[in-house]
C-alpha cells in the first residue's frame, strides 16, 4: 500500500468511522446474544454450549475494544487484521457453517496484504496465509464428513463469489471509469 495512504485524512476518517460502526453493531448483537444466553442457556446443563455462547461474547467484546482503539488512533488500522484473523479462526473452530468467518478471512488476508510486514516478508506472509485456508478447509472434519462437504462446497462458492467482484472492482479500477 502506498505508504501516504493510511496518513491521509479521508482513509483515517473512514477507518474511524469503521472503529464505530463495528462497536455498534457489535454492542447490539454482543446484548442481543447476552439476553438470549440468559434467557434460554444460562441455567441450562449444556457446558458446549455455554462455551460457545462465552467464546462469542469474548471475542465481540475484545473486537470492539479494537473499534474503540482504531476509532481514536486509526493508524493502527492493521489491527482489523487481528480482530478478523480471531474471529475467522474461532467461527471456523466452533461453527463450521456459520459462514461468517470467510469474509472476515478475506479481510485478514488483504490486511495481510496490504502491510508493510508483507512487504519485508512475503513467503511468511504467503505461508501464513495458506496455513489459515488449510486449517479453515480441514476444521470441519471434526465434526463429520457430511459436514466438511456441506462447509467445503460453502467455502468454494463464497470464496468464489468474493474473488469474482475482487476481479471486477480492479478491473472497473483499471478502466479508469467512475461511472
Amino acid at each position: 500500500m502506498d505508504k501516504s495512504i493510511p496518513n491521509s485524512k479521508k482513509f483515517q476518517l473512514v477507518v474511524r468511522i469503521m472503529g464505530l460502526f463495528t462497536v455498534a453493531l457489535l454492542t447490539l448483537t454482543t446484548s442481543l446474544r447476552f439476553a438470549e444466553f440468559v434467557k434460554n442457556d444460562f441455567f441450562a446443563d449444556n457446558p458446549e454450549r455455554k462455551i460457545s455462547y462465552i467464546t462469542s461474547m469474548s471475542m465481540n467484546l475484545f473486537v470492539m475494544i479494537i473499534g474503540i482503539i482504531i476509532a481514536i488512533k486509526p493508524s493502527t488500522y492493521y489491527l482489523i487484521g487481528l480482530a478478523s484473523f480471531m474471529y475467522s479462526v474461532t467461527i471456523a473452530t466452533s461453527s463450521p457453517l456459520y459462514y461468517m468467518y470467510i469474509p472476515m478471512l478475506f479481510l485478514t488476508i488483504g490486511i495481510l496484504l496490504c502491510s508493510n510486514f508483507y512487504q519485508k516478508h512475503k513467503s511468511v506472509v504467503i505461508g501464513i496465509i495458506c496455513g489459515i485456508c488449510l486449517y479453515e478447509i480441514l476444521i470441519p472434519l471434526r465434526f463429520d464428513v457430511a459436514t466438511f462437504v456441506k462447509s467445503l462446497i460453502q467455502k468454494i462458492g463464497f470464496s468464489f463469489t468474493i474473488a469474482l467482484a475482487i476481479f471486477f472492482f480492479i478491473q472497473f479500477k483499471k478502466s479508469g471509469k467512475d461511472e
